[in-house]
This record gives structure tokens, C-alpha cells and sequence, in this order.
């Protein structure tokens, strides 16, 4: 999973995806958004908002995808991608882990 959002587009992506899900305004620098629905994000929305080819964008969705952190799905003729909630779950743990 780390390794996944080592990248900063994919981190970029990821925060479009997790914060966003649909906002019509994501600011890449600090990560804000006007808002969303719970619904998921349209690829074609988040390719508006993270600047990159549409190859770069379907690579690191793939990556997020194979690390298990989004889930997409086809909706008519667009693909929606939402943050799977166990991803997020397995973050925290990660990180509220104490060290001995």
C-alpha cells in the first residue's frame, strides 16, 4: 500500500478519490476540494483534476487498484472509482501501531 502512494500523482489521485469523490474543484498543491458525493469519482473527473495523460491516469489507477485500495466500476459509458473502506482501516492500523 505504501509503496502504491509513494508516487506523488498516485498519492494525488488517491486524495482526488478519497476527499473528492466528484468534487467539480480539487487543488493538487494542498489537497482541498468544494465538496462531494459518496458515490465514487468519475475517471474523466479526476483526469480533469490531476494533470496527466489518460495512459499515466488508467497506470496508476491500476496500481491503486492492485494494491487494494480502489475499487472501480463501470456506470453506463464511465468508470467510477471509489476508496475501498478496508484500505483505510488498514492505514490507520498501520500507523497506530506503538513500537516497543
Amino acid at each position: 500500500i505504501l509503496r502504491a502512494l509513494a508516487d506523488p500523482t498516485r498519492l494525488a489521485v488517491f486524495q482526488c478519490i478519497r476527499v473528492c469523490g466528484g468534487a467539480a474543484c480539487y487543488d493538487t498543491c494542498t489537497g482541498m476540494c468544494d465538496g462531494g458525493c459518496a458515490g465514487g469519482v468519475a475517471v474523466c473527473e479526476v483526469r480533469c483534476q490531476v494533470p496527466c495523460a489518460p495512459s499515466t491516469l488508467t497506470h496508476h489507477l491500476n496500481a491503486l487498484r492492485d494494491a487494494g485500495l480502489i475499487e472501480t466500476q463501470k456506470r453506463g459509458r464511465e468508470v467510477y472509482a471509489h476508496i475501498r473502506p478496508d484500505a483505510l482501516i488498514r492505514i490507520a492500523a498501520f500507523f497506530a501501531l506503538e513500537t516497543k
